[in-house]
């Protein structure tokens, strides 16, 4: 092609040049220092030629010489070196400048050369044509699951080939430029991220849909696509945020008065309150603040048996109208559990030991049922109770094994486990039913296996004689009627005359 000396081939000549030099990081002025030993910015036309086919751009003479031409400057004491390169590379460098794409005569081109938009510029240097293929509705689908799968694994595309893209070291195995967006196909087959959720198939259109003339595979281009239909904000910061399902199930502790909550962990523990409230009443008048109520109760441990509600609704019954806790009554009434109020004043009374049932608001809280869930337990327990005697299943011992520490309830997962070993084959809907009248902890978790054996495999007559017999205190047996001890045999006074 012959080219003529005007501006607009001057343009298209520089501007191939710097598509060239773009990807590849290439600065031009370091090829035609080695010819300019005084610095002077100046070289000769076949200087000018020799350093640009160094440089790894490819022209023809004619374009060559049509260059030189351009960047020639005349004077007394320039010849040989003619061409001013310094000019031609600041016409090349301006593309590493992002303020400013455009040409100016400044640069050692007239304005002429404006006509290059920056977007045609831009277009000409980073963008790339994909092939048309015979199945586009297929691949429209293979890129939007590429670019969903991106977007939820946090991979960005280009980082995948960025070592073939970026070697570190100069390798034979590297045959496209650095930086220039291309690999091969094996490359590009090899390294795809995505193999398992995409077929052979799918990854061979892929790479012909961006092959480029070369028959490499234009990555770059894909991760340019697929950042077009991403957000540009970085992935989101997985969490794990605690959601609670919604719980319907009433349980015993929501009714239940807060003065038996607290006179259960009373009596469990041994405690006695007037002992703390008298350190807020220096006059021993039997009030209190409501704060100093929650000070009580925090240094005893019992703020966590209760909520704000019943707080708050001790704190109401208790108080009179200027607000003022009444602690003395609140304690008579919590004392009533191992105590008679006046007992001082009648000493033949006798006050009855506190037992299981008068703690058992502190250790238990059970789910409330209806009458139907009811009687479909009772059914339920009558079936196992029946096998249980019909063929001598002993409970406890699959229990024990998944209790090691004793606590006396195991998971309900667990106690389905336990079932099963037994041989008794429980849906979830029975496991449901018999964890709403065992998990009595206050959750739907902890199955209390103890109570569960006591009702459906209860002891006979005889285990329960013996069991109390077991646990009662030791008691002095009779002495036998066969034998007296005060009176000796006359065989034995006539063997030994010293009993005589």
């Amino acid at each position: 092609m012959a080219y003529q000396d005007n501006d607009d081939q001057i343009a298209e000549l520089i501007h191939r040049i710097q598509v060239y030099v773009l990807p590849r990081r290439i600065r031009t002025r370091e090829f035609f220092v080695n010819f300019d030993g005084l610095r002077s910015g100046r070289c000769t036309k076949v200087q000018f030629g020799r350093a640009l086919d160094t440089s790894g751009v490819r022209l023809s003479d004619t374009e060559v010489e049509l260059l030189a031409e351009h960047f020639t400057q005349d004077g007394p004491n320039y010849k040989p070196q003619v061409v001013n390169y310094v000019k031609f590379c600041e016409a090349v460098d301006v593309v590493f400048n992002d303020a400013d794409l455009s040409f100016n005569s400044s640069q050692g081109l007239d304005d002429s050369m404006n006509g290059l938009s920056n977007s045609m510029f831009k277009a000409s240097m980073t963008q790339f044509i994909p092939k048309e293929v015979n199945d586009m509705e297929r691949i429209n689908h293979i890129m939007h699951r590429l670019a969903a799968l991106c977007n939820c694994r946090g991979i960005v595309f280009k980082y995948v080939y960025q070592d073939y893209d970026e070697p570190r070291c100069p390798s034979p195995a590297c045959f496209n430029p650095k930086r220039s967006g291309k690999v091969t196909k094996g490359q590009f087959t090899r390294t795809f991220p995505f193999k398992k959720e995409f077929t052979n198939e799918d990854i061979e259109l892929l790479a012909e849909r961006y092959r480029t003339d070369t028959g490499d595979v234009h990555f770059r281009a894909i991760h340019n696509d697929i950042s077009e239909v991403l957000s540009p904000d970085p992935p989101p910061f997985p969490e794990s945020n605690l959601i609670l399902k919604p719980d319907g199930t009433q349980w015993e502790h929501m009714t239940l008065n807060p003065v038996k909550k607290i006179q259960a962990k009373i009596v469990e523990k041994r405690l006695r309150m007037e002992e703390y409230f008298a350190d807020f009443d220096a006059l021993r008048k039997g009030f209190c603040t409501a704060g100093q109520l929650k000070a009580v109760l925090t240094i005893l441990n019992l703020e966590k048996e209760i909520d704000r509600n019943d707080f708050n609704h001790l704190a109401e019954a208790y108080s009179r109208e200027d607000g003022m806790f009444c602690y003395a009554l609140f304690c008579r009434d919590v004392n009533a559990a191992f105590t008679i109020p006046g007992l001082e004043k009648d000493p033949m009374a006798q006050t009855p030991l506190p037992d299981a049932t008068t703690t058992a608001p502190g250790r238990r809280n059970r789910m409330t049922l209806s009458s139907k869930e009811k009687q479909k337990v009772n059914a339920l327990e009558e079936k196992i109770r029946d096998r249980v005697a019909k063929r001598r299943v002993w409970l406890r011992p699959p229990f024990l094994d998944m209790d090691k520490a004793h606590k006396g309830f195991v998971t309900r997962s667990q106690f389905g486990r336990c079932m099963g070993l037994l041989g008794f084959e429980l849906d979830q809907t029975e496991i449901a039913l018999l964890s709403a009248v065992y998990c009595d902890r206050g959750n739907h978790n902890d199955f209390n296996y103890v109570d569960f054996i006591k009702a459906n495999d209860p002891p006979d007559e005889h285990e329960e004689i013996a069991m109390s017999q077991l646990s009662s205190p030791y008691q002095e047996q009779s002495p036998s009627k066969y034998f007296d001890g005060m009176k000796v045999h006359p065989c034995d006074r006539a063997v030994s005359p010293l009993l005589t």
